[in-house]
């Protein structure tokens, strides 16, 4: 496989459930699954990073209404696919899209203590706010007994 054939973003379909199903970690029920009946529901979009059919990565645009509309959400870059630009690209394409749909802004959550994720957020030019939200527990996305605090940050898209 070359590394300089052309990279896609695209929605998630589900003939590519299959592959990213392999490349999870868990088997207790799939994360893709659960991402891609969210899309399907209309909660949120859902997409992918392919080259030449190998899935290099994944990220949610969740367009729910809230204080924090919209938010980009689980961003993920396979590790055979890290250190190419993959996750500069996801987050191209969903900040491209919340500006087409007429957003000013878009936020995200992460855990204070992603030292991996974090660099790459301030790099992309995301701002913390000095707010956090309780994940876990009774939180959407939450897992029973799993509970912890995502920082917000935040990064304009239009200019003021």
């Amino acid at each position: 496989m070359s590394d300089d054939a052309e990279i896609e973003i695209r929605l998630v379909r589900s003939d590519d459930l299959p592959a990213l199903r392999a490349l999870e970690d868990r088997t207790d029920g799939f994360v893709c699954d659960r991402r891609f009946a969210d899309a399907i529901a209309g909660d949120s979009s859902y997409y992918i990073a392919v080259r030449n059919g190998d899935p290099l990565g994944t990220v949610v645009l969740d367009l729910k209404p809230g204080p924090l509309m919209p938010e980009l959400r689980n961003m993920y870059v396979y590790q055979h696919a890290r250190r190419q630009g993959i996750g500069r690209l996801l987050d191209l394409h969903v900040e491209t899209v919340a500006r087409d749909l007429g957003y000013e802004e878009i936020f995200l959550g992460v855990d204070p203590y992603n030292y991996k994720a974090i660099p790459l957020y301030l790099s992309l030019g995301y701002e913390p706010t000095g707010n956090h939200r309780i994940v876990g527990g009774d939180a959407p996305g939450g897992l029973p007994g799993e509970v912890f605090r995502d920082a917000i940050y935040r990064k304009r898209l239009r200019q003021f």
